[in-house]
Order: structure tokens, then C-alpha cells, then sequence
């Protein structure tokens, strides 16, 4: 029992040191999607007595297939009717709105989904390889009212900071990562 409580220790210490420091894609990717809550909806808010949203949706063609009805021309006793109404087609896509919401008349939209796509390159920052830059793919799935939102693109590449620390990788935010790698760059 002895011997064993003296071998504990050791095995711990070459445990520990024997631990590897590098990044890899899977850890990578849990972080990121923890971190920035990927998959995640993206929403359009539409101002239902905006005229402007009004022809957006009408030139969408988002009337034509049933998810919104436009009133084109209002009357004085239609005057608190909103131009956009929604039918029970697109009650899949909507969020529940807040009572200030309801009052100025806007309706949140989900008109698609952000999804972590993969990991394109993790490149070390420092010499002691505790910092690290990795570079992903987002995707952009849209749904029926991505219409809405012209300009979207299908995928975007964006990048995290990791750093080393006791705790394992973390991911940083890059105003707190640049001035890491500032001063490592400064001393080679």
C-alpha cells in the first residue's frame, strides 16, 4: 500500500506532462459551437406597417405563396390594421413577440439556420504553441422568408482565438488575443 501512494504521485506528474498541448479540429469545433452557440436562428424583424417591408414582401412574392397577406391600399377605418398580416402557413417560422413588439406592430421572422460547417486550418500564434488561430466555415441555411434578407451569403469563413491556459483551450475574444500576439511577434 505503500509503494503504491509513492508510485501515485509520479504517474500523476508524468500524466500531466505527458498531456498534449496541441489543438485538434474536434476540440476546436466544441469550443466554437459552445462559444458562439452554433447552431443558431438567424431573424428578420419586420415592421408590419412599414411600407417599405410591405413591397419587400410583395416583390419576394412571399404574398403569392400564402405566408403573408399585404394590404395595398388602406382606408381611414383600416388605419390600425397593419399592411403585413401572416397567415397560419408561416406561424413555424414566427417568434413570440413582447407586448412592445406587438405595440409598434413588429414581427420577428426566422428565415434561416448558422451552422458550424468545419474546420478549414488551425495555425499556432506563439512559439510555445499556447495560442492559436483556427479558421472556419459557417453555413447559412434559408428557409422560405431568406428571401427577405437579399445579400446573405450560402457560407462565410470566420476565425476564433484559442489560448492555452491551466484550465485547457479557451476560446478568446480577438481585442484580447491581439495583443498577445503582438508582443510574442515583437520578441522574435
Amino acid at each position: 500500500m505503500k509503494s503504491l501512494l509513492k508510485i501515485l504521485p509520479s504517474l500523476c506528474i508524468l500524466f500531466i506532462c505527458c498531456q498534449n498541448n496541441e489543438l485538434d479540429n474536434k476540440t476546436a469545433e466544441s469550443l466554437i459551437a459552445e462559444k458562439y452557440k452554433y447552431p443558431a436562428e438567424i431573424y428578420f424583424e419586420v415592421f408590419c406597417n412599414d411600407p417599405v417591408h410591405a413591397k419587400r414582401m410583395l416583390e419576394t412574392g412571399l404574398d403569392e405563396k400564402g405566408f403573408v397577406k399585404i394590404t395595398e391600399i388602406r382606408e381611414f377605418k383600416d388605419r390600425d390594421k397593419p399592411l403585413i398580416e401572416f397567415t397560419a402557413l408561416s406561424k413555424p417560422f414566427l417568434f413570440e413577440t413582447t407586448l412592445e413588439e406587438r405595440e409598434y406592430k413588429i414581427q420577428k421572422v426566422k428565415i434561416g439556420t448558422r451552422k458550424l460547417d468545419k474546420i478549414i486550418k488551425i495555425t499556432a500564434e506563439t512559439k510555445d504553441s499556447r495560442m492559436a488561430v483556427v479558421e472556419y466555415n459557417v453555413k447559412y441555411d434559408m428557409n422560405e422568408f431568406g428571401v427577405i434578407w437579399p445579400g446573405l451569403p450560402s457560407e462565410k469563413q470566420e476565425k476564433a482565438y484559442f489560448i492555452f491556459s491551466d484550465n485547457g483551450w479557451e476560446v478568446i475574444d480577438k481585442k484580447d488575443a491581439e495583443p498577445m500576439m503582438f508582443k510574442d511577434n515583437m520578441q522574435k
